[in-house]
């Protein structure tokens, strides 16, 4: 099996993934993330020195990781934070500069459609009709099959931009309504849901000391479940939800906000309950890699 390694620029966190790809599977050798919340102060559109800055060196500190495995190739891209952001070139330089990487700014479909192909690869057995859920940082992805094929759907709408915006719940459900109502008519079997929300809301379900991915990944959520969450949630201080077991503390001023998305979307496609997934865009990234795939 040949070495691969991506890192991920959210809008929330830097991330790294290092594995070996062989055919449609992905043996991951090493996992990494840091919280660099690129979006903070960004909502007129300018990302903030600062951020950049943050970001950059967790980008130096894990591609620095990645070459430990001497990878056949390495690959950095970044999400909706950059592809939005009237300066990405900031931080496009600054990758270039201190990582030695080529930073690949990638579009929502080519986001949407890597965390469907990442997601499915993580699959134990295959699904019927899978409808994939990836809530971010500054957007949400929504991927799933029709006779006309693959749906590949970006709504910016995510746990840090809605945080960061104080946006309303009526605002998330209105930005949320239309894709939500294509993927309902295509009825969807199997609801897999990725992306440190979904992932955070089932470890604060198994009440995680120690984030155990093994645990994590093919966890069943109930839509009862999320709600009561969120409920939970909302109703504790900032410093009560920092204390909680499955929490990150950096996460705990999104979190309100991302497990509202994920409430909205689960009562908008009528289901019930989703399947939790600790593969995502990053597996996608490596197949993609592996097939010699161009991203730009």
């Amino acid at each position: 099996m040949t070495c691969y390694a991506a890192l991920d620029i959210g809008s929330n966190s830097v991330r790294l993934l290092v594995g070996e790809v062989q055919g449609a599977s992905v043996q991951p050798l090493r996992a990494a993330l840091r919280s660099t919340r690129l979006l903070a102060g960004a909502a007129d559109g300018w990302l903030q020195r600062a951020a950049v800055e943050r970001t950059v060196a967790a980008v130096a500190e894990l591609a620095a990781l990645a070459r430990d495995y001497q990878p056949q190739d390495l690959v950095c891209v970044a999400t909706s934070a950059a592809r939005e952001a009237r300066n990405p070139e900031l931080l496009q330089a600054g990758v270039a500069g201190e990582a030695g990487l080529d930073l690949i700014i990638i579009d929502g479909h080519t986001e949407a459609r890597l965390a469907y192909q990442g997601a499915l690869a993580g699959l134990k057995e295959p699904a019927f009709n899978p409808l994939v859920i990836d809530i971010g940082g500054g957007s949400t992805e929504l991927s799933w099959q029709e006779e006309a094929g693959l749906q590949l759907v970006s709504v910016k709408v995510g746990a840090v931009r809605a945080t960061e915006t104080a946006m309303p719940r009526v605002a998330m459900e209105t930005v949320l309504a239309p894709v939500l109502a294509r993927a309902r008519k295509a009825r969807p079997g199997q609801i897999i849901g990725t992306g440190g929300t979904i992932t955070t809301v089932a470890a604060l379900e198994l009440g995680l000391e120690r984030y155990q991915p093994e645990l994590v990944h093919g966890m069943v959520l109930t839509a009862e479940q999320v709600k009561s969450w969120r409920r939970v949630l909302t109703a504790m201080t900032l410093v009560e939800r920092r204390q909680l077991p499955g929490l990150q503390p950096e996460r705990a001023d999104i979190i309100v906000a991302g497990v509202t998305i994920l409430e909205i979307i689960l009562a908008g496609l009528a289901a019930g309950k989703l399947v939790v997934s600790e593969t995502d865009l990053l597996w996608g990234l490596l197949l993609a890699r592996a097939r010699g795939e161009k991203l730009a």
